[in-house]
């Protein structure tokens, strides 16, 4: 290509490198400069292959044809581009393998989800990036200067004449390092991407909380074609309040405290109120006894809430919970004593009476229910068309067979594609068990019509859900059928601020507030919820970073317009 520089002929691999993995994927973290690059684990092979040094073209002979279509020169050309592999003879490092002195063209960007704690001439950050441990970096008055000058504008180069060089050049490297990721190296001022924030890259905001890796080991969440977490919930949940608290904050754990986007309620309150307004909660002519069954109730704050908001408004409640894990379930008793009756073990193999029940519960859970992974020439699915021979379609599992029965539109099916076989199956049990008239609230994160998509933030597999299948198997099943969004089911205040973080963030914010001496639960804060937290101990104009956003956007780490709710009913 025109103007593109040769490759080097002689490349040796950086001694700056960094592994992690997470769901089957393999990240590169350079620990200079803050890169950070998603890759298959035949990649690493590639960059190791150059560990010593090697000669180029023989490498690349020797992983020809290793990567399909692609050609391997064009992975070094990117690897070389980020100093992943480096040149000797370009004076980019010397035999040595000293690679550092490449920092001084670049500009320092200071990284996102930081958290630091100011005081008058000093600043202490504090990291806690996924499950390592707690790490507090004191700056001195000297390097607090020069952290103050890193404005993604200026170069190295410009700051050294102004602060010792040899002290600002470890201040950089220790916080760029993997295990700070307080900043970031780019050759383009932050200027340039001012008025197109679209074109910046996306490692000067992305952060890295997954487990270390090294070459060689197994990719742990490998990702494979059906999935299931039953396993994970029956046997891998052993810390019942961390569960919720750092691997999958659910918004009902966020509300589980009165909140000013609910004026003043809880979760499970919000829910009463409205499924009692709209008349949602169905019981026998002149009784005031409601049978409810909840599926999978965390750590019991909806159960609690619901049962006391009904008995507020005069009903009796006979509660039943479907959990999978016993560790749940314990924390659940702890919280509600004897007013539940438990049924251990997995949803879809629980058998329940008919018309039992006149509310139904299933929050935040159907995205963990197993699913089947197709391609769409499997099931005879012409490129351009989503008709399908449905006799065929029943031969490929449980999922496409209730797909053919209830007619779930396959059209726009991408490629390959998820079925939710575990969230057909419920709606089945669910029409079976629902009382006439009685109700089903189904929520979870997802879209109206798009197809499911697999999170990678967590430490288990969990897809987003596709409500408008939902609906359809709920009508195919003799339900009527609405979505809504949870904020409006919710009726939240939109206009309610609340803290934006990350699970990292909010870890590393927690200890540093701990060690002030002030307590941070995880709840859905607001800027008053925050300064209660806080009290005497701290003010928020001396905590670095904290990230206000609408609540409907962002709240902790969550987005609560993503959360979308199924309202089944069974006709009276």
């Amino acid at each position: 290509m025109s103007g593109q520089p040769p490759t080097p002929t002689h490349l040796h691999r950086s001694h700056h490198l960094s592994y992690f993995a997470h769901m089957g994927a393999v990240y590169l973290f350079h620990d200079i400069y803050g890169f950070l690059m998603e890759m298959s684990p035949d990649i690493v092979e590639l960059i190791d292959a150059f560990a010593g040094g090697a000669d180029t073209a023989t490498t690349l002979t020797r992983f020809a044809g290793r990567f399909g279509d692609a050609d391997p020169a064009q992975f070094v050309d990117v690897l070389a581009a980020h100093f992943v592999l480096v040149d000797v003879d370009a004076g980019v490092t010397d035999v040595a393998g000293d690679e550092t002195d490449g920092i001084w063209p670049m500009c320092v960007y200071k990284g996102k989800w930081n958290v630091w704690q100011r005081r008058p001439e000093t600043l202490t950050l504090w990291t806690a990036w996924g499950d390592r441990p707690v790490q507090r970096i004191v700056l001195d008055a000297d390097e607090t200067k020069m952290w103050d000058a890193f404005d993604g504008e200026k170069r190295l180069a410009e700051l050294r004449g102004k602060f010792d060089a040899a002290k600002l050049k470890a201040l950089v490297l220790r916080l760029t390092h993997s295990s700070v990721q307080a900043c970031k190296l780019s050759l383009m001022p932050a200027s340039t991407y001012a008025k197109r924030p679209g074109l910046a890259p996306k490692y000067l905001s992305s952060t890295m909380p997954y487990p270390a890796w090294r070459a060689g080991q197994p990719v742990p969440g490998e990702r494979s074609g059906n999935m299931s977490p039953t396993d994970y919930y029956r046997n891998d949940v052993a810390d019942a309040p961390a569960q919720f608290d750092h691997q999958e904050t659910t918004l009902s754990h966020l509300l589980r405290v009165p909140h000013p986007a609910l004026a003043g309620r809880t979760y499970g309150q919000a829910l009463v109120d409205t499924l009692l307004q709209r008349d949602l909660i169905a019981v026998a002519p002149g009784s005031r006894a409601v049978r409810i069954a909840e599926i999978g109730a965390g750590l019991g704050y909806v159960a609690r809430d619901v049962m006391a908001r009904l008995r507020e408004h005069g009903f009796t409640v006979d509660y039943t919970i479907v959990e999978l894990s016993q560790t749940l379930a314990n924390a659940q008793a702890e919280r509600i004593g004897n007013a539940a009756r438990w049924i251990i073990g997995d949803v879809l193999a629980t058998e329940l009476p008919a018309h039992s029940f006149d509310l139904i519960l299933s929050n935040e859970m159907i995205g963990d229910l197993p699913a089947e992974q197709h391609v769409r020439a499997d099931l005879g699915l012409a490129e351009d068309s989503g008709s399908v021979d449905k006799d065929k379609l029943r031969l490929f599992g449980k999922g496409a067979e209730l797909a053919a029965d209830w007619n779930v539109n396959l059209d726009d099916a991408p490629e390959p594609f998820y079925l939710l076989t575990g969230s057909f199956e419920l709606i089945e049990k669910v029409s079976r068990w629902l009382a006439p008239g009685g109700c089903a609230v189904i929520t979870e994160f997802g879209e109206y019509s798009m197809w499911p998509k697999l999170s990678t933030h967590l430490d288990h597999p969990e897809l987003s859900i596709h409500f408008g299948h939902l609906a359809q198997a709920a009508t195919a099943a003799g339900l009527t059928a609405k979505l809504e969004f949870v904020i409006d089911l919710l009726d939240f205040d939109r206009n309610v601020r609340g803290l934006a973080t990350t699970r990292s963030h909010f870890r590393a914010l927690a200890a540093m507030c701990e060690a002030a001496g002030a307590a941070l639960p995880k709840i859905g804060y607001t800027p008053d919820l925050l300064d209660d937290a806080l009290g005497k101990h701290l003010k928020v104009a001396d905590i670095g970073e904290i990230r206000w956003d609408r609540v409907e956007d962002r709240l902790m780490g969550l987005v609560p317009h993503e959360f979308k709710a199924l309202i089944a009913r069974r006709p009276a």
